[in-house]
C-alpha cells in the first residue's frame, strides 16, 4: 500500500521558517516588503517542502513549481555600482546606448547600482526577475564575473575583466589604444609624454579601461625609446591639476606631449591653465584625449580617442539577446572592437626648446 505524501501548507513553511504564517503570505505575493535574508530562507523551506500557492503563475515566478521553466520576463538586469569617481556623463551616455537597443530588441533594463553588486544578481536570478544580465564599470578583478560562473543566466560584461570564464564580454580595445596614442606622438616627434590619468581612486580600484589602456601606453612607450610620466588628480580641481602640471614642467626633461585620460570636466580644467600659462597648443605642448567622452563640444575641444557607448552597448546588448535566443553557447569569448582617432588640432610636431 502506497503512502500518500501530505500537500505540504503555508502553516509548514512558516513553522519550519521561524516566521508567521503572513510573514510567509508577504514573501509569495511581494505586497510589504520583507527583509532578503527572510526571504531566502522563506523561500528555500518552500522548495524544500514542495510547497506551491495556489497562483500557479506567481509559483512559476518564485520558482516554486516542480520541473517548470519559468516563463521569459523580456528583462534584462544591468548590474551598474556607482563608485565616488564614477563620471555621470559617461555613466549616463552608456546606460541610455544599453536601454535603447534593448528596447529595440524587446528588452526592458533593470537597473541594479548597489556597490554589493554580486548580491543583487543572485537575488534577481533567485527569484527570477530577469532574463539575462549585463554588467557595467567593470573592475580589472570584479567579484560579479566570479559570481557569474555560478548563476543560471547568462551574463554579459561591458568591459574585459580577468577573469572570464563564467560570461561574454565586450569592449573596446583599450591596449590596442594605448599602442595608437604613442604612435601618433612618435609620428610628430615626441619623446617625453605626460599622461594624466583622472581622479586617483579609479586605479586604487583598478577600474578596468583605465589601466589597460594606461599600461599599455606606459609598456609600448617604453619599447619605442619614449619616457613617460603617470600622474593622477585627488580631485578635478584647479588646485590639483596644477601641482600635477608644475611637477612635470619642472623635471629636466618635461614633456612635449600630454595624454588627458579624465573627465570633460577635469579636461575643461586642463586646457584653461594652459591657455593662463600662455602656452600654445599645440605649438608649445600637444594634448591628446583617450578613453574619454564628451570633449567634443568644449570651448577647447582635443585631439581624441574616445570611448564608443553606442558601438559597445549595442553589440553587448546583440550578445546577450543572441545568447538568450539560443544562437550562442561560446560562454568565455572577448570582443574587442577598434578604436577611432579624432584630430581637432591639438597634436603637432614637437617645436625644439
Amino acid at each position: 500500500m502506497h503512502m500518500v505524501r501530505k500537500k505540504a501548507t503555508i502553516t509548514d513553511v512558516a513553522r519550519e521558517s521561524g516566521v508567521s504564517i503572513s510573514t510567509v503570505s508577504y514573501v509569495m505575493n511581494g505586497k510589504r516588503s520583507i527583509s532578503e535574508e527572510t526571504c531566502e530562507k522563506v523561500l528555500e523551506v518552500a522548495r524544500r517542502l514542495h510547497y506551491v500557492p495556489r497562483d500557479k503563475v506567481l509559483a512559476q515566478e518564485l520558482g516554486l513549481l516542480p520541473g517548470r521553466k519559468h516563463a521569459p520576463t523580456k528583462v534584462i538586469a544591468l548590474s551598474s555600482p556607482v563608485h565616488r569617481y564614477t563620471d555621470y556623463t559617461n555613466y549616463a551616455s552608456f546606460f541610455f546606448a544599453l536601454a535603447q537597443r534593448a528596447r529595440r530588441r524587446g528588452y526592458d533594463i533593470l537597473l541594479l547600482m548597489h556597490e554589493k553588486g554580486d548580491e543583487e544578481l543572485i537575488r534577481v536570478v533567485d527569484r527570477h526577475m530577469v532574463d539575462g544580465i549585463l554588467l557595467l564599470d567593470v573592475l580589472l578583478e570584479d567579484s560579479r564575473a566570479d559570481v557569474a560562473k555560478e548563476l543560471s543566466l547568462p551574463v554579459v560584461s561591458v568591459g574585459y575583466p580577468i577573469n572570464t570564464s563564467g560570461l561574454w564580454a565586450v569592449d573596446l580595445d583599450f591596449a590596442g589604444m594605448g599602442r595608437e596614442s604613442i604612435d601618433k606622438l612618435r609620428e610628430y616627434g615626441h619623446e617625453n609624454v605626460l599622461i594624466i590619468g583622472g581622479i586617483d581612486t579609479a586605479y586604487h580600484d583598478e577600474a578596468n579601461y583605465l589601466m589597460r589602456y594606461r599600461d599599455s601606453a606606459i609598456d609600448y612607450a617604453r619599447c619605442k625609446g619614449i619616457t613617460t610620466q603617470f600622474a593622477t588628480l585627488s580631485e578635478y580641481n584647479r588646485e590639483s591639476m596644477e601641482r600635477t602640471l608644475d611637477d612635470a614642467f619642472s623635471r629636466k626633461n618635461s614633456p612635449t606631449a600630454l595624454i588627458w585620460m579624465g573627465s570633460s570636466a577635469g579636461a575643461t580644467i586642463l586646457m584653461e591653465i594652459l591657455h593662463d600659462r600662455k602656452m600654445n597648443v599645440p605649438e608649445d605642448i600637444s594634448v591628446l584625449a583617450a578613453c574619454t567622452y564628451g570633449v567634443s563640444h568644449l570651448a577647447h575641444p582635443m585631439d581624441e580617442i574616445p570611448m564608443d557607448p553606442s558601438k559597445t552597448c549595442k553589440r553587448a546588448v546583440d550578445v546577450i539577446v543572441d545568447v538568450l535566443e539560443g544562437k550562442r553557447t561560446d560562454k568565455g569569448t572577448v570582443e574587442l572592437l577598434p578604436s577611432a582617432y579624432i584630430s581637432r588640432g591639438t597634436v603637432g610636431k614637437v617645436v625644439h626648446r
